[in-house]
């Protein structure tokens, strides 16, 4: 055999025990640790929102007061009944304006002239008919100092006036007591709010949302009618007026 020929045939196993031998393996290089994410503390935690409404009420004392009184007159004629009533409004405005003194304003605040009808008999049926005509001046007397009102009364029917339409007391500042009022809303809120949030376990954060109304209700008048004059001055009561405020607060809860 030559020596070519014994080459090739050795070449097969060659390879053979090459594909038998394991690889050498890569070293791998250094690798760089990631720091671990931090856990989120207690205080940073959003855990949501409160709710909270409180309300408060402050008195004032009433200083002013305003009086509707009437003048009625009827007559069998429309021209009649405007005229007699024209000539009693005049005298009892007369007198009001004595009786205030400057310290109060005067103003119409209703007209009104309708016929006065009679029904007739059931038993005979028709229409109704006109019998007379009735005129009735309405004017509010807006008075400064509410001492006055029983002497303002008195002048007006005894002028008169044979209506008292109605009688209200009210207070002409009321920005002190409104600003009050809306302090403490606001503390009412924040006091029940705190406990929401000590109850259940978690800090009260800033409030989000504010919503705030104060009102001054509107007084209640006291109705009455007087017909005649009184012997003595009328007495009257001014009292005080409550202004209310209302405070609506949404805080966040936790940090």
């Amino acid at each position: 055999m030559s020596r070519t020929s014994r080459w090739f045939s050795l070449l097969p196993l060659a390879l053979l025990v090459a594909g038998c031998t394991p690889a050498r393996a890569a070293t791998p290089g250094p690798r760089t640790a990631r720091p671990a994410p931090a856990a989120p503390t207690a205080a940073a935690a959003d855990t949501g929102t409160v709710v909270v409404t409180g309300t408060a009420s402050v008195s004032v004392p009433a200083d002013r007061a305003r009086v509707r009184f009437a003048v009625e007159r009827q007559a069998t004629t429309a021209a009649q009944a405007v005229a007699d009533n024209a000539a009693a409004m005049d005298e009892a405005l007369s007198a009001v304006r004595q009786a205030l003194g400057g310290a109060g304003t005067l103003e119409t605040s209703g007209y009104g002239l309708s016929p006065v009808y009679r029904q007739p008999p059931r038993d005979q049926g028709g229409e109704p008919t006109i019998v007379a005509y009735r005129a009735v001046n309405h004017v509010e007397v807006t008075v400064n100092r509410v001492d006055d009102v029983g002497r303002i009364l008195d002048a007006a029917v005894g002028a008169g006036a044979n209506r008292i339409a109605g009688l209200s007391f009210f207070a002409s500042d009321t920005k002190d007591a409104r600003l009050e009022a809306l302090r403490q809303a606001t503390a009412k809120a924040r006091d029940e709010a705190r406990v929401l949030a000590e109850s259940l376990g978690v800090p009260l954060g800033a409030p989000l949302q504010v919503q705030s109304s104060a009102e001054m209700p509107t007084p209640q008048p006291q109705m009455f009618r007087a017909m005649e004059a009184a012997p003595v001055a009328t007495p009257t009561e001014a009292g005080e007026q409550e202004v209310s405020a209302t405070v609506t607060i949404t805080y966040r809860l936790g940090g």
